[in-house]
């Protein structure tokens, strides 16, 4: 089971700047709503954020994937789009990622999970945002946000792959 780290606010969900510049994005589409809707997110207000953004049909069985950016499609090393998101193999990072679709799904709120994920026999750092989108201001029909997977800084002490431990926030307006 994954631990549901609570109290942390939109503005503090990332911690990389391209998730954190998706973050505003997502708070300034949605003005004064709960959530804005995806006829809202335009991709030409966001060119240089597009490798890393994921959009999500949500369903109640599950989310699919839309749309994973380059970046995040070469990272992890094969196509994605109309994937299920229960199908990504993620290694021990797969649990906390089905929950933080889930939490987003379930609660119409924000989500950002991070932690080790093994690629290739390599140690990388994930990191996720995931925001709701509705179609009509209330359920949610869709998912964006972004995904980075990147190498894992080397540990200084024994000169290996240091993971970092899993952590998924539920995040608050």
């Amino acid at each position: 089971m994954v631990e549901v780290l609570r109290n942390r606010t939109i503005g503090d969900a990332a911690e990389n700047p391209r998730l954190q510049a998706l973050v505003l994005y997502w708070s300034a589409k949605r003005g004064t709503n709960s959530m804005p809707s995806l006829q809202q997110i335009d991709p030409v207000e966001i060119p240089h954020l597009l490798p890393i953004v994921l959009i999500a049909d949500a369903t109640a069985t599950g989310a699919r994937i839309r749309l994973l950016g380059t970046d995040a499609t070469a990272a992890y090393g094969q196509e994605t789009h109309g994937k299920w998101v229960h199908q990504f193999d993620l290694g021990e990072f797969t649990p906390c990622w089905l929950e933080a679709f889930a939490l987003v799904i379930k609660s119409g709120t924000p989500a950002s999970a991070g932690g080790p994920f093994r690629s290739s026999g390599d140690f990388c750092d994930i990191e996720t945002v995931l925001m709701p989108l509705s179609d009509n201001g209330v359920t949610v029909s869709h998912i964006f946000g972004g995904l980075l997977i990147r190498p894992a800084p080397l540990s200084s002490s024994i000169g290996q792959k240091a993971p970092i431990p899993y952590m998924l926030f539920a995040c608050t307006g």
